[in-house]
């Protein structure tokens, strides 16, 4: 009996546990930081459209066959990409312009806000009213140099003719503007040097919503209610991830430009070609993809429910695959 109970004591059983590979194929990337960089990534209609620097806009398929979107392009630095609805997609750009087109008629409309020509309109976003809000700075920010960041925020109601500005401070940069679905709210990122601060807009004003840490955070997305993610860090050093209520600090890999979701995985895209992989119920982990130099991961898109493109500075397209590989787990009992 002795005996019986010390084999019942010490069984091992071994249970299935599946865990997270990715692998990365890098479809393009250049050879200097001075090669155009992607900015931003949509998907439009069957596609997926690629804004970036030098007003560069391309059409990738899910192949990663890449081809030229004709707008009428001058040279500017597109920033962002916005489907304002199904028909209707908006690229703001560098010097006060943005750009409106539509899908169904192939027309391009060029807007230049008055005096902000010397201006980045680095984000965008619209509300459920078809409310367009732009937000950012001075545009040397933008491009690195030292500059009073002068950062704002536009709101226009009748698809660009009018303009209003309802947020202004000399010494901000606001690096992002969203709405948030669930409230209807719209929220921004007001970074002066070494502070964050997440702000709400609400009757006709903003509001602190929570102080976010002495770092750049560039990007905020919403699950539900108040619950909010934000991404940042410093740059070339540790990435940062604040949400509600819980904070993560990822020494490796850099400033952590965005984050995209699936039912799934959770993708981060950071400094030097880095990638923060969470994958539901498991740790997140930081992968290295080697690039020809330092280029940074700004956006990324999933295409299916296990692929990605990453997009970021020179000319680099990544397509990231996420597969599952059985490991065994072994539990002592």
């Amino acid at each position: 009996m002795k005996i019986f109970l010390l084999l019942i004591t010490f069984i091992t059983t071994f249970t299935y546990a599946k865990a997270q590979d990715i692998s990365v194929d890098i479809l393009q990337q250049g050879n200097s930081f001075a090669d155009s960089s992607y900015y931003d990534i949509i998907k439009v209609e069957n596609k997926y459209w690629i804004g970036g620097k030098y007003g560069i806009l391309k059409s990738l398929d899910a192949e990663g066959k890449i081809e030229n979107v004709s707008y009428p392009s001058e040279g500017l630095d597109i920033y962002k990409l916005e489907n304002l609805d199904n028909e209707t997609v908006l690229a703001s750009g560098d010097k006060g312009t943005l750009f409106i087109h539509n899908l169904k008629t192939k027309s391009w409309k060029t807007i230049r806000v008055k005096n902000y020509e010397n201006a980045c309109f680095y984000n965008l976003t619209v509300d459920a009213q078809k409310n367009i809000y732009l937000s950012g700075g001075n545009s040397k920010i933008a491009h690195s140099g030292k500059s009073i960041p002068n950062g704002f925020v536009l709101v226009s109601s009748d698809m660009g003719n009018t303009w209003k500005r309802i947020y202004h401070n000399t010494f901000n940069m606001v690096w992002c503007v969203k709405n948030n679905p669930y409230d209807n709210k719209i929220y921004g990122l007001m970074y002066s040097p070494n502070r964050t601060n997440l702000m709400v807009y609400e009757n006709n004003r903003w509001v602190k919503k929570q102080k976010l840490g002495n770092s750049i955070y560039h990007e905020v997305q919403f699950e539900g209610g108040n619950q909010f993610v934000a991404t940042g860090g410093w740059i070339g050093k540790k990435g940062r991830i604040n949400s509600t209520n819980h904070k993560k600090i990822f020494n490796d890999s850099g400033l952590l430009w965005s984050r995209v979701k699936n039912e799934k995985h959770t993708l981060f895209t950071g400094c030097d070609g880095n990638i923060v992989l969470e994958t539901l119920g498991q740790k997140p982990k930081v992968y290295h993809t080697k690039l020809n130099l330092p280029f940074s991961l700004y956006e990324a898109i999933f295409i299916n429910q296990n692929t990605a493109f990453a997009i970021g500075s020179g000319r680099t397209l990544l397509k990231i695959s996420i597969s599952e590989n059985q490991n065994f787990e072994v539990n002592n009992q």
